[in-house]
């Protein structure tokens, strides 16, 4: 089902060595069409150029809500497009936290990139992740982990540290996805990301890499 995928596997390890880094917060849902779009049509086709350059943090998890009725109870989580989202996200976290715990150090951001192109370019991303998983190359210990994290404590905890810190940056947020750049929200920043992503981050590169001056990034 998910066979034509693999056309994102060009993405290779990353390299530690160019300092010239722009952080980019990436806060999305997984049934959200907006998030969607921006991952396949923006993330996607410029993050082999720009991979060096930017260092991704994914955050699902978007307008949910998350608590519980004592200090020791079960979380609840309510998600803006229902039960399946939520459990969507938590398919999210859990790869993207097996990815960061189980595989080489240099290849973390290009493997959680990769694998959420993938889930995101699903027919059903909130149920792509294990297949995904072994689409982009994971490890049988890391999809293994995935697995076991899916439908366990450790899942909600996940999500709960990631609604923790979409809280921290706005309750609620005001668009999904949000793109924040180096910790600092701004409305400016939000539209260029929507736009045009690669000028984006050129336009906080100094120096600038060559892709800067490419037809791609002036469009």
């Amino acid at each position: 089902m998910f066979r034509k995928l693999k056309t994102y596997q060009f993405y290779q390890s990353d390299s530690e060595s160019n300092k010239n880094i722009v952080n980019v917060d990436v806060y999305y849902e997984s049934l959200c069409s907006d998030s969607k779009r921006w991952i396949v049509y923006q993330l996607a086709p410029s993050y082999p150029e720009l991979k060096h350059h930017i260092h991704v943090t994914l955050v699902p998890y978007g307008k949910a809500t998350h608590h519980r009725e004592s200090k020791t109870g079960p979380w609840q989580f309510s998600c803006q497009h229902g039960s399946s989202e939520c459990r969507g996200n938590k398919a999210h976290a859990c790869a993207i936290h097996a990815i960061q715990s189980s595989e080489a150090a240099e290849n973390h951001q290009s493997l959680m990139v990769n694998l959420v192109v993938c889930a995101m370019s699903a027919g059903t991303p909130a149920t792509a992740v294990p297949q995904c998983a072994e689409d982009v190359g994971l490890s049988t210990e890391t999809q293994k982990l995935i697995s076991d994290c899916i439908s366990s404590p450790l899942a909600d905890n996940l999500l709960v540290a990631n609604g923790d810190k979409t809280d921290a940056l706005q309750s609620p947020l005001r668009f999904v996805p949000t793109i924040v750049i180096n910790g600092l929200y701004s409305k400016e920043n939000q539209d260029e990301a929507i736009r045009n992503f690669t000028n984006l981050i050129c336009r906080h590169l100094t120096p600038k890499p060559s892709v800067c001056s490419s037809e791609s990034a002036e469009n």
